[in-house]
């Protein structure tokens, strides 16, 4: 049985991931800087299904963090590792230099370095699958119209981070090809359920396919990028944004 490390795992997209995996009848440890998050999720989840679920409290902050991981957890052969992890209070926006300066940094961290460091210390004998969790403003930035003020809803840093993510699945991909380790991302559009009324209205109106993205969309695609349907496909950021990033 294959086993499954998800950073970010009681997020929007992480939860989705976890619970889909567990559904293929694997074993998955995720991640989470919540013991009450954690504990109010494995709640959630199908009593057949808990004894293959795994918490690990966990933050990532500093390399000092990642290294005390590896030291926990060096001894567990992962075959997947998706990386999601991802801290939205980095998003809020300050007019103070230094906040904007560190949250700039934090989003570096969680999109570059954590993913990376993972992705080479990881046993490679037994990984076989890398997914990085991108944003479709990795690939196109956002559109100014859809927002009421673009400068408070949606900080430059967030879309650099998550196009330095894009590539960084490319150099992996290149770096562990010879070691039979597939490297892919995904660039999700936007979901519903954490905007109001007129965000999703006027969403709707600019993206070709006139709709958000529901959770029942999330795993798919991670799936696909971990099975043998994509068995020749390494390097690739998947988009899956309903359009958005063709017009």
């Amino acid at each position: 049985m294959k086993k499954i490390l998800i950073t970010g795992g009681t997020g929007l997209l992480g939860k989705e991931i976890v619970k889909g995996f567990l559904k293929k009848k694997k074993i998955v440890y995720f991640t989470s800087t919540s013991v009450s998050k954690s504990k109010n999720f494995l709640s959630s989840i199908e009593t057949k299904q808990r004894k293959n679920c795994i918490p690990i409290i966990q933050k990532f902050e500093t390399i000092d963090d990642i290294i005390s991981f590896m030291n926990k957890y060096k001894k567990i052969n992962f075959n997947v590792l998706i990386n999601n992890a991802r801290d939205i209070s980095n998003l809020k926006i300050s007019k103070r230099n230094k906040d904007q300066f560190e949250s700039f940094n934090k989003e570096i961290f969680l999109a570059v370095h954590l993913p990376y460091f993972l992705s080479i210390k990881l046993n490679h004998k037994h990984l076989k699958n890398i997914v990085n969790i991108s944003s479709m403003y990795g690939v196109v930035p956002p559109n100014k119209n859809l927002y009421e003020d673009q400068y408070k809803s949606s900080p430059i840093y967030y879309g650099i981070s998550k196009a330095a993510e894009i590539h960084l699945t490319k150099e992996l991909a290149v770096r562990l090809a010879n070691k039979n380790i597939r490297t892919n991302s995904i660039s999700f559009g936007g979901f519903q359920g954490r905007v109001n009324k007129k965000f999703k209205e006027n969403y709707k109106k600019m993206c070709p396919m006139g709709r958000m993205l529901n959770l029942k969309e999330i795993f798919s695609p991670v799936w696909f990028l971990c099975s043998d349907q994509s068995s020749g496909a390494t390097g690739h950021n998947l988009v899956i944004d309903g359009g958005w990033s063709i017009w």
